[in-house]
């Protein structure tokens, strides 16, 4: 294995990941998992699987190799095309809850 592959296997994950962490935390609504090929020995080497509902790619990340950016862009657009987004509603901002408890225990009486 070439370090060159190493890195961007790495970067790949990270990417893919990242995208559906932040879809989690923003949204409630449809699943995204993600599986690598170091979690998961069915896979083949330096390899992702996204999954949402019935479709599931795989990534090689030899294909990505240097090109981050575009696998940014294109797993985010997969996404959007594949997550029921209608099904999906917003996460309760989490700041603004923390303002409803404090604003509880100052004026408890708004109860």
């Amino acid at each position: 294995m070439s370090h060159e592959l190493y890195l961007a296997h790495q970067r790949a994950v990270q990417t893919i990941h990242g995208i559906a962490i932040r879809y989690r935390l923003a949204l409630i609504g449809p699943r995204i998992d993600v599986a690598h090929s170091e979690l998961d020995p069915a896979l083949p080497e330096h390899s992702i699987r996204v999954r949402a509902g019935d479709d599931e790619p795989l990534i090689d990340s030899a294909d990505w190799v240097g090109r981050r950016a575009e696998l940014d862009a294109h797993d985010l657009v997969w996404s959007l095309e594949h997550v029921d987004l209608r099904a999906a509603r917003p996460r309760p901002a989490r700041a603004a809850t923390t303002r409803r408890g404090w604003w509880r225990e100052a004026d408890p009486a708004r109860r």
